[in-house]
């Protein structure tokens, strides 16, 4: 009994440490955010500002311009209207898988911020189906091949309807993790926690609320995420649930890769398909 009790009094101590952390009290001094996620789409956009600490009032220092210059496999990134020095802003580009993406942002006054991603491989899909349904639930399953090094991380967003975690999730790193609000809209994610992998061969299996009456087909889009895009979706599905509020999930933690700065430079390869019920 008494080893018992003090199990729950370590377990106790360490709930306790996963208060979200004050930012105001870390950041002494203004700094660049920048935020893009760049993939195998027609247009992309890349945003650039200067943010002040929570504690700070001197909101004219937010109003500086930022320049930003990027670059793909090498070539110029051209800002649409505006010269390579811009402001940031949306724009066309070319991309290949495995090039990398380099963003680079500054402003008077304030430090020089830097990113990188590299540009993920597409999906190599075997199939995506539905084995089960009912009135407000699916069960599906995509099997995919991965190289045994390959450490892949990747998402699924249903077209024109809402997605929601099914009863009965686990309270671990593997998780489910549907998130919404972000520059992908709904998308689940996962990596290879949440997958099992036999040979090259991995398959994936849940469940989602979708609330559509049932259907028998659902268009998707099928994303393999760079590892900055998928740790920056998983912050923000961590921050947004009511897991570590309650000292059982992991802490509440914002992820940037912005050297010198804050924000996220992700990449992704999409794919469209049709998942259908195995009949």
């Amino acid at each position: 009994m008494k080893r018992f009790i003090f199990i729950i009094s370590i377990l106790i101590m360490i709930s306790a440490c996963e208060a979200p952390l004050d930012y105001s009290r870390i950041d002494s001094k203004e700094c660049i955010f920048v935020e893009t996620l760049i993939g195998n789409t027609p247009a992309a956009v890349i945003t650039a500002e200067v943010v002040i600490p929570m504690h700070s009032e001197d909101y004219d220092k937010c109003k500086r311009d930022v320049s930003v210059y990027g670059t793909i496999g090498g070539r110029p990134i051209k800002f649409i209207d505006q010269d390579q020095y811009s402001q940031g802003g949306m724009f066309t580009h070319e991309i290949h898988p495995g090039e990398k993406i380099e963003i680079t942002a500054w402003a008077e006054g304030i430090d020089k911020v830097h990113a990188e991603t590299t540009v993920p491989e597409e999906i190599r899909l075997k199939s995506c189906r539905m084995t089960s349904r009912d009135e407000d639930f699916i069960t599906f399953e995509i099997v995919y091949e991965e190289d045994q090094e390959d450490e892949g991380f990747y998402g699924i967003k249903f077209k024109d309807i809402r997605i929601s975690e099914a009863p009965g999730i686990i309270l671990s790193e593997s998780y489910d993790m549907v998130i919404s609000g972000s520059l992908f809209g709904d998308i689940l994610i996962w990596d290879r926690h949440r997958a099992r992998k036999e040979g090259n061969t991995v398959t994936f299996r849940t469940s989602v609320d979708v609330r559509s009456g049932g259907k028998d087909s659902y268009d998707v889009t099928l994303y393999r995420l760079s590892p900055e895009t998928f740790h920056y979706l998983r912050g923000l599905y961590i921050k947004t649930t009511n897991f570590p509020s309650t000292g059982m999930g992991t802490p509440a933690f914002t992820y940037s890769n912005i050297i010198g700065g804050t924000g996220i430079a992700g990449s992704f390869w999409a794919t469209d398909t049709t998942m259908k019920l195995e009949k």
